[in-house]
């Protein structure tokens, strides 16, 4: 696989944070990428140093830096007894995480950025400031994010055999098609394009021409017609991006799936269906991610999937698909 060459894994020395490593472990197997784990720690304020009692800032700091340093050589260390092939860079560095944990992955574009998130009510917590957030929003690499919290910490599959991309229809959603048929060729693993359409009521109401004194007319005298074209057009539209990966991707299994079910409903029910399954699905990019951090599809997903997402950022401003 060529999508990724490296693979950042920030680390906070919590074993939450460390939950997101046997993905990032499995991600550089398959791929033959190198593994950068990054620990930063804040700067030494001036009144902190106290050049009286011995207590200067730049000792300080390197003091900080010595320890921060060794807990990432223990990691390195683990992984090596561990058997890992890959060649395992580390970076202890002084200043804003968010800063230097996007400085690194901007410094290589083909980087994958692997982190664990808290969960239940995590992304909230992310948009109040947190490294994560500001991680995201300021990088154009994609992020593999493994849920974790108190209650549950889902084990990682020792393959993938599933990959679910949710496709709304828009030139955004397919942008993860890329990344799909690249992993599925890795992992000798089992594509499903999943797309949400509406059942026969919400498509009544959404296509009902209201008006203010009276009630909704439409062309359709039958709304299970109308959901029968629905269906028939999601049908005709992952058939044609079913044919797209076969064709780019030759001998991969392709499966296609509609569901009356909303978006983020239906992902997380087939997640939990299929084994050894991740989500790969894309997001608007910078804006649009922000826009996922406060309640969108994806952020549901990431929330209450019980499997790795794959969060494939895209520039592009054609359709809606993080909303």
């Amino acid at each position: 696989m060529t999508l990724f060459n490296n693979i950042i894994v920030p680390l906070d020395g919590s074993e939450s944070s460390a939950h997101a490593l046997p993905a990032a472990q499995l991600m550089a197997d398959a791929s033959g990428a190198k593994l950068t784990l990054v620990r930063c720690f804040p700067e030494i304020p001036e009144w902190q140093a106290d050049a009286s009692r011995g207590r200067r800032r730049g000792s300080m700091a390197d003091a900080e830096h010595r320890r921060v340093g060794a807990y990432l050589a223990g990691q390195r260390l683990r992984l090596e007894r561990q058997g890992f092939p890959s060649t395992v860079e580390i970076e202890a560095r002084e200043g804003p995480a968010h800063d230097i944990i996007a400085g690194v992955a901007n410094r290589n574009p083909h980087s994958l950025i692997a982190m664990s998130t808290h969960g239940q009510g995590g992304w909230a917590r992310l948009m109040s400031g947190s490294v994560t957030s500001r991680v995201l929003g300021a990088v154009s690499n994609p992020a593999f994010v493994v849920r974790c919290n108190d209650l549950d910490c889902p084990v990682v599959p020792p393959s993938f055999d599933n990959i679910i991309v949710p496709l709304d229809g828009t030139e955004l959603g397919e942008s993860a098609l890329q990344y799909a048929g690249e992993l599925a060729s890795t992992f000798d693993a089992r594509i499903t394009l999943l797309r949400s359409i509406p059942d026969a009521a919400h498509f009544y109401y959404a296509h009902a021409d209201w008006s203010f004194f009276g009630g909704p007319s439409f062309s359709h005298n039958d709304v299970q017609d109308m959901a029968g074209e629905a269906e028939a057009d999601s049908a005709k539209y992952l058939d044609g991006a079913a044919n797209t990966l076969s064709s780019s991707f030759p001998g991969i299994q392709v499966g296609k799936l509609s569901s009356n079910a909303n978006a983020a409903k239906a992902i997380v029910d087939l997640s939990q269906r299929l084994d050894n399954s991740m989500v790969v699905m894309a997001t608007r990019g910078r804006r649009g991610l922000r826009r996922m951090l406060l309640g969108s599809v994806a952020d549901q997903v990431v929330r209450n999937s019980p499997v790795p997402t794959l969060l494939v950022k895209s520039s592009s401003g054609k359709g809606h698909a993080d909303k």
